[in-house]
């Protein structure tokens, strides 16, 4: 029997008396109407007095399809663009700089600045005429007049994406500590860094950020994407009490989130995305630990950017020795097991390509991280972090032991959907990845975040310049995809590695990588 899309999903709504439909799970939602927070207690608007609880049920057909239909109807009609971006921080977009960046899409395969609107240190990157963001004074005006900015951009045909960090907010943690985490002594929580976070069961805090959401519509983004859209990974999390909601799972949380956020942007015509780490594609312990539920999380977006960048991999992860050293194979590997993670194949099954039974010696313990389980104090993977290759320290929280893996349990035999014909997945694993589809209620496009950077802290590193951000997107390519953003957090883009303006539409999909290089230098 094919896997279901919508996987039961618990809500957490910390909401006043509010019931949300369940934009892409099967259960229905009791409201929230009574929580606590440290040294206080709140009541919201609700007429009895019970914890918020959650309802799985099985859906016939007939329910499903209609739900279906309902979520169709708030997604947003604009015409999907194949996103070729590159990230842009909040002072670089307001200097001149700015230009340069503008004439690179201009100029190449490009079409989408991925420009930070919320950054990581949580202040908004102008001058945000909102009540949430004035009262506690988050804006920081790196862009004098954001919205001029946003019409010029506009005049050159560039598709627009605000880039929203979500949980990681250490201003708002520190202007409103009652939404932020708290050890059990009722202090707030500080990461190694020094950093609080804001607590993701928090109703108040999803409120927040759906309302620079839609701040950053109304000005005239395209797109709305929220990044650290996940729990601190700190090894001091385990000091931190989640209180009544200890026993609900991350997972729950995060999808709950990311269907608020979707339905609240939809209602506003406004598309929305999310990052999240590359390594929760097919390993249920990195999901788990993160609160990414990659398949529940591409049923509620309209894209999603899995991080897949080689340098953030560690040893023999997909059997290669050096990921970094290995763009092409890495990003392939990545990009081949979400398309059979999205096509409906089990986690194990779409890391190794082959079926559980089909080698026993197989090891699962290889799956992600970025080192070995000696060599990892948290149990983090990195994510899209300007500070870190700023600093070419180390990656953002830590690594994650790669022997740590949650054995998946056995599912029983489905059907997976190939070029529109279902087949036994005995028969789909041999398929090339390309011909794969999606099960039905995923939403999301994908397109990965690729390495535009040299990651001199990882042992046996190379050198990236255009032959390796050539590869990476050629893998994409070569999976099955067709979108794919850059990340460089210094904002130095290797106009090497991209085609021409003329050239990428008749090379897009071909083996275009010498074509790229041929009579360029690398920088």
């Amino acid at each position: 029997m094919k896997r279901q899309a919508k996987t039961a999903v618990g809500m957490v709504i910390l909401a006043l008396g509010m019931v949300l439909s369940a934009g892409c799970g099967e259960e229905e939602i009791t409201p929230a109407i009574h929580m606590t927070e440290t040294g206080k207690e709140t009541t919201a608007h609700s007429e009895t007095e019970e914890e918020t609880t959650v309802q799985q049920e099985t859906e016939t057909q007939t329910d499903e399809t209609a739900e279906k239909e309902t979520e169709t109807e708030q997604i947003p009609e604009k015409e999907a663009v194949k996103v070729k971006g590159i990230y842009v921080t909040g002072p670089m977009a307001g200097t001149s700089g700015m230009d340069d960046l503008t004439a690179l899409v201009d100029e190449t395969e490009l079409n989408t600045l991925v420009i930070d609107i919320k950054n990581d240190d949580g202040r908004i990157t102008y001058d945000m005429q909102i009540p949430q963001v004035q009262e506690i004074g988050a804006s920081k005006a790196y862009v004098k007049d954001m919205s001029a900015l946003v019409q010029k951009c506009k005049e050159k045909g560039i598709y627009l994406i605000a880039r929203v960090v979500a949980f990681k907010d250490p201003y708002l943690a520190e202007q409103k500590p009652e939404w932020s985490l708290h050890k059990a002594d009722g202090s707030v929580f500080y990461d190694k860094s020094g950093l609080a976070w804001v607590n993701p069961y928090k109703k108040e805090v999803w409120d927040y950020l759906v309302e620079i959401g839609k701040e950053a519509g109304r000005i005239g983004f395209d797109e709305v994407q929220y990044d650290y859209i996940r729990f601190s990974t700190d090894s001091g999390m385990k000091q931190v009490d989640f209180g009544e909601y200890a026993d609900v799972p991350k997972e729950e949380a995060i999808s709950a989130f990311s269907r608020y956020a979707c339905e609240e942007l939809h209602k506003e015509g406004i598309r929305v995305s999310a990052d999240v780490y590359g390594v929760v594609i097919d390993s249920k312990l990195d999901a788990q630990i993160v609160g990414q539920d990659y398949v529940e999380m591409a049923s509620c977006f309209d894209a999603i950017s899995p991080m897949v960048y080689p340098s953030h991999y560690g040893p023999y992860n997909y059997n290669i020795p050096i990921p970094d050293a290995d763009p092409y194979g890495t990003v392939l590997a990545a990009m081949q097991s979400s398309k059979r993670v999205l096509a409906g194949f089990d986690m194990e099954t779409a890391r190794s390509g082959k079926l559980k039974d089909a080698d026993p010696g197989e090891s699962a313990a290889q799956v992600s991280g970025n080192g070995t389980a000696s060599e990892a104090e948290d149990q983090t993977v990195s994510s899209n972090s300007a500070e870190s290759e700023k600093t070419e320290g180390e990656v953002d929280e830590g690594t994650l032991s790669s022997d740590q893996v949650s054995e998946n349990t056995a599912e029983p035999v489905r059907k997976i959907s190939v070029n529109g014909q279902m087949m036994e997945e005995k028969e789909a694993i041999l398929a090339d990845t390309k011909q794969l589809d999606d099960m039905p209620g995923i939403t999301a496009s994908v397109r990965p975040w690729l390495q535009d950077f040299t990651a001199t802290w990882v042992s046996g590193h190379i050198q990236y310049g255009p032959e390796q951000i050539r590869q990476q997107i050629q893998a994409v390519y070569d999976a099955g995809y067709e979108e794919w953003i850059l990340w460089n957090a210094s904002n130095r883009y290797t106009e090497g590695g991209l085609l021409p303006e003329e050239s990428a539409q008749e090379t897009e999909g071909t083996d275009a990588v010498q074509q790229t290089m041929d009579g360029e230098e690398t920088e």
